[in-house]
């Protein structure tokens, strides 16, 4: 018997142990519902609770699940903290399931209470940065200021961001001589205490390179920092920018030598020379120009002093137009920037002198064919300045003199029509303007600053664009003018998949104008034309101006004009990754009287395609005030001509 009562009672308590072992390790799936605190205070409260890890677990025990509860005051305690809560009040309950299958529940209700604010604030700048300008402003800007909420994540980013400053600004022997919060939770008070030494500032040494194929003039030239001058991580790369803009070298180091008893920064440049040539061949399409084709050819230095060479060529199919241009850049000065250039472009193509009158589409008389042929060359300055500092981004500025031989001739070829002779005996005082030659000497000034960054859709930014020409037959020139010009353009991204465009010219000449009252049989004309040369005038229309009209074909009568006025508003959608959709609204002309500028507009969609080539681009634009023409397609592929 005794045998027997001893095995059930071992059989009895095993069994026991075996029942409670097995109700500690049953799944326990457990849902949080945490009340009282919203945005960044419930999200850190769920990320330092063990609970809401909990409702990841595949299992979890009975017993676990409680403990876990028991934690959740303290948890929820220290994710308050960061945010000025020191004495919430935290009501924790664990419900068990209502049935098989449901999960548990833990309840939290959390009272945050009065947030501790900052009562005193003890800011103190010592050392060389005492009197430095952009520590005293990260002192203004200090955004703890007392009578706000003590925030430990803002406590840490303003004194962090004081220590990377400091390394900007060269104090790099920084220290905290004191660095605390005092806080009283009983009082919902705080104290912030913060000495900073930022001992000595270092000044920049001398710089260094290895053997290079140039003169030390130039790697002088190139140097942009003096030594003796503060140091500032900011003209670092302000160095290593104009390096790199020199377009000397396809890989640039800047490396830093500090020498702590001289309290000085050495510089040394790790520089490979650029290969001297470089080449490029681009083709191109467009419903305006006919096919393209351009040639680049870039002499990078042609010595040690690094004077360079652009030179390219170009031909479109429209107009069978060639150019020839070339640019020589000899640097001037000790500004990386500033050179003295000498520059040619030579121009030919087929053109015709048109008799159109703006209230009609169909030209009054029959044109004349002829050959134009403009020789322009340029001296003058080159001189790029820094416009936006911390982007790097420069001011192009040009000052230049400027001689034009420009001709014309349709005789030359004489292909007239009947109705080309017999306007032309009926109208004599036409001949002069059928064979002209004009020789220009004017003075000029062109300025252009970029702003851009991206590729493909994401380009974004703008270029402002303005210039300034005069002649004066006094000096040399057969026609007198006053030019002024100014362009613009903006792309803005919004999103994702959003793309706004802007863009607007306006340019004003003050020139002569030959008007000429033509007549045959039952037609009349009354013509207007400049007396710019053809270089020089406005025209617009086109795949990249005013859609919906013909190329360069809006200006007085279609032969170019004295003044201009465009704008162009564009929304593109980005619907794939390479491609999207655009919808525009343009309006512009070009005219010689400016009371009667009579603007046209164009409305449309168009589709985007960015390649490697450049973006292909494809529009349908309607003629607003030309209501009975068709609508026009607007085909582009690469860029412009030269």
């Amino acid at each position: 018997m005794n045998g027997w009562h001893g095995t059930s009672l071992r059989n009895g308590v095993l069994a026991l142990l075996l029942t409670l072992l097995a109700q500690a390790s049953l799944a326990a799936p457990v849902v949080t519902e945490i009340s009282g605190v919203d945005g960044a205070k419930l999200a850190n409260v769920r990320a330092h609770l063990s609970l809401v890890r909990a409702e990841t677990l595949e299992t979890v025990s009975t017993w676990r699940l409680r403990q876990m509860a028991n934690d959740a005051r303290e948890e929820t305690r220290d994710a308050l903290r960061p945010f000025g809560h020191y004495r919430p009040r935290i009501d924790v309950r664990l419900i068990e399931p209502e049935g098989d299958g449901q999960p548990w529940r833990a309840v939290i209700r959390i009272e945050p209470g009065t947030p501790v604010t900052v009562a005193e604030l003890d800011l103190q700048l010592l050392g060389d940065g005492a009197d430095d300008r952009d520590l005293h402003e990260w002192k203004a800007d200090w955004p703890l200021p007392v009578g706000s909420v003590l925030n430990h994540a803002t406590w840490e980013a303003a004194w962090r961001g004081l220590v990377d400053l400091a390394n900007t600004r060269g104090y790099f022997e920084h220290r905290f001589r004191q660095r605390r919060v005092i806080i009283d939770p009983d009082r919902n008070e705080a104290d912030i205490v913060l000495h900073f030494d930022t001992g000595q500032r270092y000044r920049f040494g001398d710089f260094s390179s290895e053997p290079l194929p140039f003169s030390d003039s130039l790697l002088r030239r190139l140097s942009v920092i003096e030594p003796g001058e503060p140091y500032n991580l900011q003209r670092v790369d302000e160095q290593r920018e104009v390096l790199a803009r020199s377009g000397l070298f396809d890989r640039i180091v800047v490396e830093e030598e500090r020498d702590r008893d001289s309290g000085t920064v050495d510089l040394h440049y790790r520089l490979n020379p650029r290969p001297p040539n470089s080449y490029r061949a681009t083709v191109g399409f467009g419903t305006d120009t006919g096919a393209r084709l351009q040639l680049n050819w870039i002499r990078h230095y042609l010595s040690s002093r690094g004077n360079r060479l652009d030179s390219g060529f170009g031909v479109q199919q429209s107009d069978s137009e060639y150019v020839l241009r070339s640019e020589y850049l000899h640097p001037r000065g000790s500004d990386p920037g500033d050179f003295l250039t000498a520059g040619a472009v030579l121009r030919r193509q087929q053109d015709n002198f048109r008799f159109n009158d703006e209230s009609k589409r169909e030209a009054v008389f029959d044109s004349y064919s002829g050959r134009r042929e403009q020789v322009e060359l340029r001296f003058g300055r080159l001189e790029e300045r820094l416009f936006w500092r911390d982007r790097f981004q420069s001011l192009e500025e040009r000052l230049f003199v400027a001689v034009l031989n420009e001709s014309f001739d349709a005789f030359r070829e004489a292909r007239f029509s009947e109705e080309n002779e017999a306007l032309l005996v009926a109208n004599p005082e036409l001949a002069p303007f059928l064979q002209t030659e004009t020789n220009t000497v004017s003075l000029g000034a062109e300025w252009r600053l970029p702003n851009i960054a991206g590729t493909g859709f994401f380009t974004q930014g703008h270029i402002v664009e303005a210039r300034l020409l005069a002649a004066h037959e006094s000096l040399a020139s057969d026609v007198s003018f006053a030019q002024a010009y100014l362009r613009g353009r903006m792309h803005r991204i919004v999103g994702n998949r959003h793309k706004f465009m802007i863009s607007g010219e306006i340019g004003y000449t003050e020139a002569d104008v030959a008007k000429l009252d033509l007549s045959l049989d039952d037609r009349f004309l009354e013509l207007s034309i400049t007396e710019l040369p053809e270089r020089y005038r406005f025209k617009t229309g086109g795949d990249r101006t005013v859609r919906g009209y013909g190329f360069e074909t809006l200006s007085t009568n279609r032969n170019g004009a004295n003044h201009i006025l465009t704008a162009s508003v564009e929304y593109e959608y980005r619907v794939g990754e390479n491609w999207s959709l655009a919808g525009f609204f343009d309006i512009g002309n070009a005219f010689n009287d400016w009371n009667e500028r009579k603007l046209k507009r164009g409305v449309g969609v168009g589709f985007r395609w960015y390649t490697l080539i450049g973006p292909i681009q494809v529009d349908i634009a309607q003629a607003l005030d030309d209501v009975d023409t068709p609508w026009r397609l607007h085909f582009t592929i690469g860029t412009r001509l030269l």
